[in-house]
């Protein structure tokens, strides 16, 4: 029982210490986790743009395409849409102000193409269906120059690619980032720019999808305190001063984050209305750090998730309690008779004397006998095998049952008569016949179970046989014989054969 205690409550305890210390490292792992899965999103979109538009430069770089030759940028730049499902529109423009775009519309797609060696600046607009059909085309006047957008200068002075903060797109006005790439024409080594751009409302979906409770909330801003607002119905997509957000929740969060002495990816938590919410910060581009995510999670949504959590450390832990009280269970099976408190654990060799009064005060019982003599008759006053074969049983049954303490010079009623009614020449004598004796009727393996010493109490010498449970069984042998002894209360009984294989397997 000691052992099953000491081994539950060494799994317990520090369960439930850190049950109890985790709630916050939980939601702050929790929440973080949370801003992590909404940023992975544009990770691993970025990626997968990036290396798209590397393959759009290298097919402009081996001249697969040039912005004239409409039918070829439509057969190799149409497909990318169904590849990339957050790509909104495609670029491409010279360093002349010459450009060609392409963008999701409705079902299908819209291309627009600007010349710019024309008198007349003028954009022709070709819509295409969902099978890449031509539906009608039309020429229209246009002021749009692309050299004039964000994503075209940075793009031309980085050897790698450019993102843009978030802007709005000159054709639909919606809201979105663009990365971009340049190179030079192979004819007149005139730089040429590829843009992708992406909308922050597919964007803003998809990060909304991969936060982890319904309650939770995403917001995308900008360090100079400007909060997008997806489209909705009435409006369309936009970034709009704190200051005129109408939720207080927002403005609290972007306030608490902003107060921080350190800006950057941090896990905060706010009191609103009544309710805890966790919020985490991480930035949209990790270069620039200009666009950050912010999700934020009640934390009741998170106590639930803790919960669950917790469940299953619990479980653990009483999968680990069971474990532990298996192996308690095997540990006394093979070893635990030894570490059992019995009489024999009350004799202390650093104060014999004193030990022994207090094992003769309580008596005989069962791991306790007393006997007079090692070998002498002290009816006769002669040696006799008969008194040798009393406190032989007695050791035997105690290697069998519990164990045991055996005292010699001792009498059933207590009195101390010593070991000098044997008569040995000295101490080395005596114990070297009781060493005899027990390798001849117990056996010299089984002897490891016994200690014999001998004591001065009172000015008389005693024996003191401490005897260990034996975990296999020992028969006495006696001539040609031998015999199964067990203790039975303070006296030693021998069992006959078939009582005694029973108890032998019990006892395993």
């Amino acid at each position: 029982m000691i052992l099953v205690v000491v081994l539950s409550l060494a799994i317990i305890l520090p369960v439930t210490y850190l049950s109890a210390q985790a709630q916050r490292k939980i939601s702050e792992q929790f929440i973080d986790n949370a801003a992590e899965r909404a940023v992975g999103k544009f990770s691993a979109m970025a990626e997968s743009m990036t290396a798209t538009l590397g393959l759009v430069r290298d097919w402009g770089e081996t001249e697969l395409f040039s912005i004239e030759e409409t039918d070829k940028l439509n057969r190799l730049l149409f497909p990318i849409f169904a590849r990339e499902n957050l790509l909104y529109g495609v670029s491409v423009a010279d360093i002349d102000g010459n450009s060609y775009y392409v963008r999701l519309e409705a079902d299908g797609l819209r291309t627009s193409q600007i010349n710019a060696k024309q008198t007349k600046r003028q954009s022709v607009v070709t819509l295409w269906d969902a099978e890449y059909n031509k539906i009608n085309s039309e020429a229209n006047d246009s002021d749009y120059d692309p050299r004039r957008r964000p994503w075209f200068t940075p793009a031309l002075s980085e050897d790698d690619i450019s993102w843009t903060e978030p802007y709005k797109f000159f054709a639909s006005g919606a809201v979105g980032v663009t990365a971009s790439i340049s190179y030079l024409r192979k004819n007149d080594q005139k730089p040429v720019v590829v843009a992708f751009d992406i909308l922050l409302d597919k964007l803003f979906t998809e990060m909304s999808n991969s936060t982890p409770s319904a309650n939770s909330r995403i917001f995308i801003f900008r360090r100079d305190a400007k909060l997008y607002v997806p489209k909705t119905l009435e409006t369309e997509s936009e970034f709009l001063a704190l200051s005129s957000v109408q939720e207080p929740l927002v403005r609290e969060a972007y306030s608490n984050w902003i107060g921080e002495e350190n800006l950057g990816e941090k896990v905060l938590s706010i009191q609103h209305e009544g309710t805890t919410w966790w919020s985490g910060f991480l930035p949209l581009d990790n270069v620039r750090r200009t666009t950050w995510v912010c999700v934020m999670i009640p934390e009741q949504d998170i106590i639930t998730q803790a919960g669950k959590l917790k469940m299953k450390l619990w479980l653990v832990c009483l999968g680990s309690v069971f474990l532990a009280i298996s192996l308690a269970a095997w540990i006394y099976r093979n070893y635990g008779r030894k570490l059992e408190k019995t009489e024999n654990s009350i004799f202390d060799v650093n104060d014999p004397e004193t030990s022994i009064c207090k094992i003769i005060e309580r008596g005989e019982g069962p791991e306790v006998e007393f006997k007079s003599t090692i070998r002498m008759n002290l009816h006769t006053k002669k040696p006799g095998k008969e008194i040798e074969l009393a406190w032989l049983k007695s050791v035997a049954a105690f290697l069998n049952t519990n164990g045991g303490i055996l005292l010699l010079g001792v009498t059933d009623s207590g009195e101390i008569t010593g070991l000098e009614k044997d008569v040995f020449e000295n101490e080395d004598k005596c114990k070297l016949h009781f060493k005899n004796l027990i390798a001849q009727h117990v056996g010299t393996v089984l002897s490891k179970h016994i200690r014999f010493q001998i004591f001065p109490v009172k000015d008389k010498t005693v024996g003191v046989v401490v005897c260990d449970r034996s975990t296999e069984p020992v028969f006495l042998k006696t001539n040609k014989s031998e015999a199964f002894y067990i203790r039975n209360g303070p006296s030693s009984d021998e069992l006959p054969v078939s009582m005694a294989l029973n108890y032998i397997k019990s006892r395993k």
